[in-house]
C-alpha cells in the first residue's frame, strides 16, 4: 500500500484541492474520479454506507483509490478514539470527525491518530493491518504520524463557544464548517443564508485562518468555487456522484423528450 498521503502534503504548503461525494460507496465510482482528476473522495459514514467498524469494508475502496491515484476522505460517526485506530489500520489517510463540542474532545481524537504527540506518546497502536503493508512497510510509526490528517466539522454552537481553543489543538489537520447542522443549531433551521448563520460562518472562517487551520467547505458552481478559494478555503468538495446522475441524465433526458 503506498503510505503517502496527498492531500495533506497539498494543504500543508498551501494548495488547494478538489474532491467529489461517493454515496454509492462504489470502488469503480472512486478509481473513476481518481482518473478525472479528483483529489479526494468523500465517503460519509456518519449518515450512510456499511458498518465502519468492518475494517474490511475499507480493502476495496483504498484500493481503488489507490488505483485512480486520489485519495479517500472518510467521515465517521463519531470521534471515538478505538474507531479512529481500526478505520486507520485498514488503510484510510484522511478523517472527518462531525459534531465536535469541544477542544479537548478534538484533541482526544487527533492523538488517536498520532504514535508521538505533543511530545509524548500518543494514543495510536502498532498493528499489521494494511496501512501497514500487513506488517511489511518500513518506518511505519514515523510514515503513519508524518502522513494521516483527522480535522472535525465546526457545525454546533458549543464548538462555535470553544472554537479558539479547538483550533490551537495540535496537529489538528484542518476544519470544514457546516451551514446546514449549524443553521438548525442556531434555530434558523435550513436557513444557511440567514444573516446571523452567515455571519457566525465569517466568524468561524476568521478563527480558523487567522490560526493558520486549513478551511473546507461545499461549493458546488464555478463562481462560488471561486469565491471560496478567494476567502482561503483549501478543502472543497464540488460534487459527487449522485448529483452528477441527476443532473447530467435528467437534463438530456429532458431535452429528448422536450423534442418529441
Amino acid at each position: 500500500m503506498d503510505q503517502s498521503n496527498s492531500l495533506r502534503r497539498t494543504i500543508e504548503d498551501g494548495g488547494i484541492v478538489y474532491g467529489a461525494r461517493a454515496s454509492t460507496f462504489s470502488p469503480t465510482i472512486i478509481e473513476l474520479f481518481g482518473e478525472l482528476g479528483v483529489d479526494f473522495v468523500w465517503l460519509d459514514f456518519e449518515h450512510m454506507g456499511p458498518s465502519p467498524y468492518d475494517s474490511r469494508v475499507f480493502e476495496d475502496l483504498t484500493r481503488a483509490a489507490e488505483a485512480g491515484g486520489t485519495e479517500l476522505f472518510v467521515r465517521l460517526p463519531s470521534g471515538d478514539p478505538p474507531l479512529i485506530r481500526k478505520v486507520l489500520d485498514a488503510g484510510v489517510r484522511n478523517l472527518l470527525i462531525p459534531r465536535v463540542d469541544s477542544a479537548e474532545e478534538v484533541r482526544e481524537a487527533v492523538e488517536a491518530t498520532r504514535f508521538v504527540y505533543d511530545g509524548d506518546p500518543g494514543e495510536r497502536g502498532k498493528a499489521s493491518g494494511r496501512s501497514s503493508n500487513w506488517g511489511a512497510a518500513n518506518e511505519y510509526i514515523q510514515t503513519e504520524d508524518e502522513e494521516v490528517c483527522l480535522g472535525v466539522m465546526i457545525e454546533k454552537t458549543t464548538a462555535v463557544d470553544d472554537l479558539e481553543a479547538i483550533v490551537d489543538v495540535p496537529e489538528l489537520g484542518f476544519a470544514f464548517i457546516g451551514p446546514s447542522d449549524l443553521s438548525v443549531q442556531m434555530g434558523r433551521p435550513t436557513n444557511k443564508t440567514h444573516a446571523a448563520v452567515t455571519s457566525q460562518i465569517e466568524a468561524i472562517e476568521d478563527a480558523c485562518l487567522d490560526a493558520g487551520v486549513p478551511l473546507g467547505g461545499i461549493r458546488t458552481d464555478p463562481a462560488s468555487i471561486a469565491e471560496a478559494e478567494q476567502r482561503g478555503y483549501q478543502i472543497l468538495r464540488v460534487g459527487g456522484d449522485l448529483g452528477s446522475i441527476e443532473s447530467t441524465l435528467g437534463e438530456r433526458l429532458g431535452a429528448v423528450r422536450d423534442d418529441n
